[in-house]
């Protein structure tokens, strides 16, 4: 390979039988797939100005995800 090569010349666009595996788990994951696999699901939100949670209702910067809510540090359950 030249010194000029780009990011798809590395890329395997055979399909084998991994690719059908990879079908069936990306169902399962949340957000829809990109090309290079399952979109990857936040734990975390932090924000400067403060955001309400979601169980509370308290203003604080950061928030954890719990049942598909953002939550405080008081009421995630660890």
């Amino acid at each position: 390979m030249d010194e000029d090569a780009s990011l798809s010349d590395f890329l395997d666009t055979g399909a084998d039988e991994s690719d059908a595996e990879t079908d069936d788990t990306a169902s399962d994951q949340e957000g829809p797939p990109t090309e290079d696999g399952p979109r990857a699901t936040t734990t975390y939100a932090w924000d400067m100005a403060g955001a309400a949670c979601e169980s509370c209702g308290e203003v604080v910067e950061r928030r954890w995800q719990q049942t598909g809510e953002l939550v405080c540090v008081a009421c995630k359950s660890w």
